[in-house]
């Protein structure tokens, strides 16, 4: 099993949501409103560090895993050719224990 975390910014949730979809992915945990600061600059919520990031936390099986991690990549890639900095990153850990 693997743990799959998508960190992106707010503006991007309907994408990253049909990312989850399409890989065939029902179960997740999201967390709006979360702030900090990253390789795109801060995320505050203010004037000082504008715009605000989302999470979503999912374990899944290995194959699903990379259907996702496939899919946010071909996200970076297209946003990127857009002119954009994507601001969405993933991160994916071993799972040895899931009850």
């Amino acid at each position: 099993m693997k743990r799959v975390e998508i960190i992106f910014e707010e503006s991007n949730e309907n994408e990253i949501m049909m990312i989850l979809r399409q890989a065939k992915v029902d179960n997740y945990t999201r967390f709006h409103g979360v702030t900090g600061k990253g390789e795109s600059g801060e995320k505050l919520n203010n004037a000082i560090g504008p715009g605000i990031n989302n999470v979503i936390v999912t374990i899944i099986d290995e194959e699903a895993a990379g259907r996702v991690v496939a899919a946010v990549r071909r996200f970076q890639d297209v946003t990127k050719r857009m002119g954009r900095d994507p601001a969405t990153r993933c991160v994916v850990s071993q799972v040895d224990d899931f009850f």
